[in-house]
């Protein structure tokens, strides 16, 4: 009879044990919780849209020749604007000793054309041409090797020294592109070369290498020298305002939201994405500075949390 009585006893010393570490559970619940969130601080920036393109360019250009063989004394320094008629170089006669009669037979040259001159050249002056871009089989233009030659001392009779580049003539360029469609010709795009960010005109479209060739308002800095160059194609308006992570993006029944912290618990906040991009969303309804909840999920709303190290 005692055995049989003492069962209750140990199904309620059971059933207490259960509460009471069921409760301790639930009041650790809301720090296990919190601990597992990760915030990140809505930011003031700009979503951008551009696609990197590899870009070949095409000035005037022409080159510049030693009459005979000699040593090359450069007049002005590289890169430096000339008008036509300037002496860019003299060529002293090999061998000539100065005092001499050879000596003082050396010869000036002159430039050609007004632009700027350049030390260096590459041999491809008067193939790639803004001309032969448009006209010709760009798969056999744009593979011509190139034989780069930086400033010499000394020549041989006919030897390139130098290219003077006409600067006030614009730029004509093939860029490269995986998708043509939507571009034709006549249309202006946006086209960001080094630190310069210009319009410029689409002149043709190629399937074969798949691309499009643009002439650009003005001479681009820099393409004298960097026939071929990566640039940025802005193929759409940039838009200002709050960035949070795309990842802090949830949808709470049919609204879009992000859950934010503010005055110590986690709260949902409808949002309204403006603009995106692969990482970042541009919103309405949250200042910047606030922080958002990078890892959402459901039961957030309302949970007390600390936020630290955003």
């Amino acid at each position: 009879m005692e055995g049989k009585r003492r069962k209750p006893n140990h199904w309620f010393w059971g059933i207490l044990f259960i509460v009471m570490v069921g409760g301790v559970v639930w009041c650790y619940r809301s720090t296990f919780i919190s601990g597992t969130i990760k915030f990140a601080a809505a930011q003031t920036g700009t979503i951008n849209h551009e696609r990197r393109a590899a870009a070949t360019f095409a000035n005037q250009e022409s080159i510049v020749l030693a009459p005979f063989a000699g040593k090359v004394q450069y007049i002005g320094e590289d890169g430096q604007r000339i008008r036509r008629g300037e002496p860019v170089a003299t060529v002293l006669p090999e061998g000539a000793a100065p005092g001499t009669k050879e000596y003082a037979q050396n010869m000036t040259i002159t430039a050609a054309m007004g632009g700027l001159f350049f030390r260096q050249s590459d041999g491809l002056e008067s193939i790639l041409t803004g001309q032969n871009l448009i006209t010709m089989d760009l798969n056999k233009l744009l593979t011509q090797p190139a034989t780069v030659k930086m400033g010499v001392e000394t020549v041989q009779a006919g030897e390139v020294i130098g290219k003077i580049v006409n600067n006030l003539i614009p730029t004509v360029a093939f860029l490269e592109l995986p998708d043509i469609d939507g571009l034709t010709d006549g249309k202006s795009i946006r086209l960001t070369v080094g630190t310069q960010t210009v319009s410029a005109k689409i002149l043709r479209r190629s399937d074969q290498p798949k691309g499009v060739i643009v002439q650009f308002p003005h001479y681009i800095d820099g393409t004298g020298l960097q026939r071929r160059q990566e640039v940025s194609w802005i193929y759409r308006s940039p838009t200002n305002g709050v960035l949070i992570p795309k990842t802090a993006l949830w949808t709470k029944g049919e609204e879009l939201g992000a859950f934010v912290w503010s005055e110590g618990v986690v709260q949902f906040r409808k949002v309204k994405v403006l603009d995106e991009d692969d990482e970042w969303a541009c919103i309405e309804n949250l200042p910047s500075g606030i922080p958002v909840v990078t890892t959402p999920r459901d039961g957030l709303e309302g949970l007390a949390a600390k936020v630290k190290n955003i």
